[in-house]
């Protein structure tokens, strides 16, 4: 049985709790949205900005918004628009209307005036945990907008990201795209790559920022943290894609992790709406030592995960 209830939450206000009793997730009603917590036995998967230590102001914020107003990360699973730039930095730190639904509830922040887009996240629990994110954004302006929708899950320090790789033979023809940032160190030692699986690292020491985008074939991508795995899934679909076809993007630095999920892009009609589903899942008793393929294969034996 899923049960809802409002509470507050540290300092990021009011929160709709949703939970089977076991695995328990909680979206921002004060501010955003954000899925601020996703977790067991109180060991939250997402990032928590407390201190809210990544913000952005200035003189675009200045002139579009207010005197003064930021934009904050806050951490969590938030919807954005790809590709990015400042319009993607709208200030969401305000009142979000909530429709209660069986098993979760529609979170709908006020219209981006600045943007003519609608954003709409839809938040749904399954019995066994299984959280379903649904993003929208609509095209509320006099005018056609190119776009992609992204989803950004914002995780905790100190775990290990795992995204599978492409390993169909495909003879002459390329196997698997990476893009990289130009802030990136080729050479980062929180960077590897296997046969199967690329491994990313978040180290609170390593204060230089890396950020990797690829073409995901598998539709999900794990983080390992102590000994649990937080897992993202979401439907592989063609088309263009943003950042040199990358559907998957992934970034860290001394704070965070972050996975990224994109859509197709698509130029959305005044009126029209583009949708992305997310399945983020957590598995307890979780043991890698290190991180070969091997090992990455039998930690998901022992916890009968198979992608």
């Amino acid at each position: 049985m899923i049960t809802k209830r409002y509470k507050l939450y540290k300092n990021f206000g009011k929160c709709m709790e949703i939970s089977n009793g076991t695995v328990k997730a909680l979206v921002t009603v004060d501010i955003g949205p954000r899925v601020i917590y996703y977790g067991v036995k109180g060991m939250n998967i997402m990032h928590e900005d407390v201190d809210r230590l990544t913000n952005k102001s200035g003189e675009f914020f200045d002139k579009n918004f207010k005197e003064g107003e930021k934009w904050y990360l806050y951490g969590g699973h938030r919807i954005w628009k790809a590709e990015e730039d400042l319009l993607s930095y709208v200030p969401d730190n305000y009142p979000v209307r909530v429709d209660r639904l069986e098993n979760g509830a529609i979170f709908t922040p006020a219209p981006q005036k600045l943007t003519s887009l609608q954003q709409v996240m839809r938040v749904e629990m399954a019995d066994d945990g299984t959280l379903t994110v649904t993003e929208s954004l609509t095209n509320i302006g006099e005018n056609p907008y190119e776009l992609s929708i992204w989803g950004l899950s914002v995780l905790r320090q100190g775990g290990t990201e795992i995204i599978p790789l492409n390993t169909v033979d495909t003879g002459l023809l390329p196997q698997q795209n990476m893009v990289f940032w130009p802030y990136n160190d080729k050479n980062d030692k929180r960077f590897s790559v296997n046969t199967k699986y690329a491994v990313l690292k978040q180290k609170k020491t390593i204060e230089r920022a890396f950020k990797l985008g690829l073409f995901n074939h598998h539709g999900w991508c794990a983080y390992q943290y102590n000994k649990y795995l937080f897992v993202k899934r979401f439907k592989v679909l063609g088309g263009k894609l943003p950042d040199y076809q990358c559907n998957f993007e992934t970034y860290t630095n001394e704070h965070i992790m972050e996975m990224e999920v994109l859509s197709p892009v698509t130029t959305l009609l005044p009126g029209e709406t583009i949708s992305q589903e997310e399945r983020f899942s957590i598995y307890s008793g979780v043991k890698l030592s290190k991180t070969t393929d091997e090992e990455i294969d039998k930690m998901f034996e022992d916890i009968g995960f198979n992608g």
